[in-house]
């Protein structure tokens, strides 16, 4: 199916996605801006769910002046509830009955598998899905493996799973989530920044309150339980010790800030010592400020806080899971601990406190390894080609021969597995 954007008729193009933050977030905000070009050649319309997130509204209202079609669907939620979802399936449907897009674009876990059940059954003849983290990747026992059946299920209603990280890929392949051809490997990708000169990083340190000799570590992230905060905050307890001038500066709202500043205060460190500034709309600009940045994640699909940090230069420390493990290499654009294990976290800070040698190889050695493998561009070409059907074996069905759901009077039942 080749998507020719010149033509005059614009290509209906729908993004799906209820997990709107932190990466997720930042993702989709990028292909939709981008895609939204006139040149680009796509109506471009968003069903989107609301977790209440900072500044979403206003974002979303700036899209809308730009031309495009977003409506939240305030059904469309995270957590599983069987009566809400299928209200969130009945209406997706119905939105896409009417709307007929040639192409949708799902994102995360319950917009994902929601959004591909009600594209199949409104019979779009293109429908691509981003996971970016496989939800059966934060379960365990019967969750896990109740997770994975719907993946598979969901896998058999769409054409095309991109990964953000060939981790991701991997273990998609090992699960026989889907067949090989449907996975398309197209990397997150960050534009690399000049570097700041040194009054613009005092200045920064300066609105943080952080003294000018300080040595600065920070993390910025959703305080969830995906993120393994608690091992930062061990780890920051155990570098302080060592290191009374360090000061670790944690970005980022969600369910665990209560808990989070609960255990800094538990384990000794003060306001001077570990700051936690809650969500911030500008955390991008705060790297400059950090001699290290740390990144203490259970799991990932492939984050773009080390991107953005490498592409700044600030070396970094990350938990050997498999989306970090795929930006890093490590001893050369960055280091990678134990997951879990503050005391490992805490010796890779020191590490790169101590050794200034080491500091200013992963600093050239992150730069590069997003130059070559992260840009920016290489992220948008990768999904303008999948979207024209020109993007390795995936290749929309006829549709003259699909398994349309119409054929059995446009019901699906979403639950049958």
């Amino acid at each position: 199916m080749h998507m020719d954007s010149s033509a005059t008729s614009r290509t209906k193009l729908c993004y799906i996605c209820e997990a709107t933050a932190g990466g997720v977030r930042k993702h989709l905000r990028e292909l939709i801006r981008v895609f939204a070009r006139p040149e680009e050649g796509f109506e471009v319309h968003a069903l989107l769910g609301d977790r209440g997130e900072p500044g979403l509204a206003q974002e979303m209202e700036g899209f809308r002046r730009a031309g495009v079609r977003v409506e939240i669907l305030t059904e469309l939620q995270r957590p599983l509830r069987p009566a809400q979802d299928w209200r969130a399936y009945g209406m997706l449907k119905e939105r896409l009955g009417a709307l007929k897009p040639g192409l949708v674009h799902t994102h995360s876990s319950k917009g994902g598998f929601l959004g591909r059940m009600a594209a199949h059954a409104a019979g779009v003849p293109w429908i691509i899905h981003t996971p970016h983290v496989f939800p059966f990747q934060w379960a365990a026992g019967l969750k896990r493996s109740f997770y994975l059946a719907l993946e598979r299920h969901a896998a058999r209603r769409c054409h095309a799973i991109v990964c953000v990280g060939p981790g991701q890929r991997e273990e998609g392949l090992r699960l026989g989530l889907a067949p090989e051809e449907k996975f398309i490997l197209i990397p997150n990708g960050v534009a690399l920044p000049e570097q700041p000169a040194p009054e613009a990083v005092r200045r920064l340190r300066s609105e943080l309150h952080v003294p000018e000799e300080a040595e600065v570590v920070g993390m910025i992230a959703r305080l969830a339980p995906q993120k393994g905060v608690g091992a930062f905050v061990d780890a920051a307890a155990r570098v302080v010790r060592a290191r009374p001038k360090a000061v670790f500066v944690l970005v980022g709202g969600g369910p665990l800030e209560h808990e989070t500043r609960a255990r800094a205060a538990a384990a000794g460190l003060d306001r001077d010592h570990m700051k936690i500034l809650g969500h911030r709309e500008d955390a991008e600009r705060l790297y400059p400020a950090f001699d290290a940045l740390v990144l203490s994640s259970l799991y990932e699909g492939l984050p773009y806080v080390l991107l953005e940090a490498m592409a700044c230069g600030v070396p970094v420390v990350a938990t050997d899971v498999a989306g970090s493990r795929d930006v890093i290499a490590d001893e050369a654009s960055g280091l990678l601990a134990r997951s879990g294990d503050a005391g490992d976290l805490a010796r890779n800070i020191l590490r790169i406190l101590d050794e200034p040698g080491l500091r200013d190889r992963l600093k050239q050695g992150a730069r590069e390894r997003v130059r070559e493998n992260f840009s920016f561009e290489r992220f948008v070409e990768g999904h303008r080609r999948l979207y024209r059907g020109e993007a390795g074996n995936a290749q929309p069905p006829n549709t003259t021969t699909q398994d349309s759901p119409r054929r059995h009077g446009g019901t699906e039942n979403y639950f049958l597995l």
